[in-house]
Formats: structure tokens, sequence, C-alpha cells
């Protein structure tokens, strides 16, 4: 029970690396206020008050900062505080520079970018008068060495691992811990385009996990990644701030 009696801020909660950061606290003994645009958050939060543990849907657009607003307000309404806040919610276009348009450009970075930064500039207060807190920010290996075809996501991820950097810098006074995650190949929601599973087409198997691009040889799992933000929202979690820590089971570090 690292989390025992936390508050937690979970954006997109409703699949893939969300919905098992949400879960993973919840059975950590955190009160999760779950957050999604889609109404999928509601069966997320059953599942786990049906198991006995603490979860709160809220069905919203976090670019609809009012809302967002509206939402945090609740939560401190309800419980009093916030300890922890992981911004997971995120989109994704392909297509190259002579393919995709400034529209999807703007788009993903008011979901991935201007959300995040609106959430914590809502929570920081709320963790300063406490002078504790932890926010989570989920980036990615695409921002670190990409393949290129997802310009505006890779862009907006890059500035995330950034902005931690910054955001540790200035909350570490307050007593507010910030890092980031970076996930290489999670076998999520996401890694289904077109109605086809990236990570198990011919191309993947042979190159990532016969040849081992992926030392590990295998896609990581949405669990693996949520045990990392366990550790970082935890108290075991005290001397590591402006972090990017990367769970891609080697992938950038091969050649």
């Amino acid at each position: 029970m690292k989390l025992r009696d936390r508050v937690a801020v979970i954006t997109g909660a409703a699949q893939g690396i969300g919905h098992a950061i949400a879960t993973e606290f919840a059975r950590e003994g955190a009160m999760v206020a779950a957050i999604d645009r889609k109404p999928e958050v509601q069966n997320l939060c059953d599942d786990l008050t049906g198991n006995n543990l603490k979860a709160r849907p809220y069905i919203l657009d976090i670019t609809d900062h009012g809302s967002y607003r509206k939402c945090v307000d609740d939560v401190v309404h309800h419980e009093g505080r916030i300890d922890i806040l992981v911004n997971d919610a995120a989109i994704c276009f392909y297509g190259d520079i002579f393919e995709d348009s400034l529209e999807e450009w703007r788009k993903v970075q008011t979901v991935n970018l201007d959300a995040l930064y609106w959430g914590a500039k809502l929570v920081a207060p709320i963790m300063a008068q406490q002078h504790w807190g932890r926010i989570i920010n989920i980036g990615s290996t695409q921002a670190i060495a990409t393949e290129g075809r997802l310009g505006a996501y890779t862009a907006a991820k890059g500035a995330i691992h950034s902005y931690t950097k910054s955001l540790a810098v200035e909350l570490a006074p307050h007593g507010i811990l910030a890092n980031a995650i970076a996930p290489g190949c999670i076998h999520t929601p996401m890694s289904i385009i077109g109605g086809v599973d990236e990570t198990q087409t011919e191309l993947f198997q042979e190159w990532y996990v016969k040849r081992r691009k992926i030392p590990l040889a295998r896609p990581g799992e949405a669990s693996e990644v949520a045990r990392v933000a366990v550790f970082l929202a935890s108290d075991d979690c005290s001397y590591v701030t402006g972090h990017t820590l990367v769970v891609d089971g080697g992938l950038t570090i091969t050649f």
C-alpha cells in the first residue's frame, strides 16, 4: 500500500497506460480521480469500487479548461487534497510533413501539451500548500529516437520531457517532485493502427523480437509502465526529480 490515503488525478484513464496506472494506484491505496472524455472511464471506476478500491470517474475533455478546473475543484471538495497528478492523455496522427496538416498539428499540441500544462497549473498551488506533491508526465521514446511520420506527437513529447525539468526546478522549493516516463513499444490500443496490431506484424516480430532491436524481445505491457508510475508517486521516490525514466525494454540503447 505505497499510496495509502493519497489522492491521485489521472488523465486518459479509460484505456491503455492511463487505465493501468489508475488500477495500480487504487490497488496501492490511493483514491483515484479518473479523467477521460470516453465514457468507458465509468466502467473502470465501477470495477475498482466493486473491488473495494477508491475511484471516482470524471467524463470530460481536458482541453475544455473550465471543465478541467471544475473537476479539480470537485476532487478537492470531496477529498480535501490532491497529492498526485498523472498527465497521460494523448492523441497522435500519422503522416509525414507532406501529408499532415496544421489543424492536426495544433490538435495534438492542444491535447498532449497545453492540457498537461493546464493540469499542472491547477494542482501546483494545492500541492504547494500541502508541501508535498508528485507530478508525473507521460512522454515517449519517440522524443528520443523517432521513426518519423509522427511529427506533431514527437514534438509534443519532446516538449513534455523538457517542461518536466522546468517544473521540477520551479516546484522543488514547495516539496513537489516532477518526473516523466518515456514508454517504448507498449501493447495498448494506441498500438492498433488501421485495425492492425503493430506489435504482431511480421516486421515487428522479425526486427524487434527475433533480431532483438528491443533487447528484451517483446513489447511492454501497460502494467509495467504503471509500476514505474507507482514508484514515482510514492515516498520511495524522494530524491528523483526532473528525470525522464525510460521504460522501453532497451529499445533506445540499441542501433
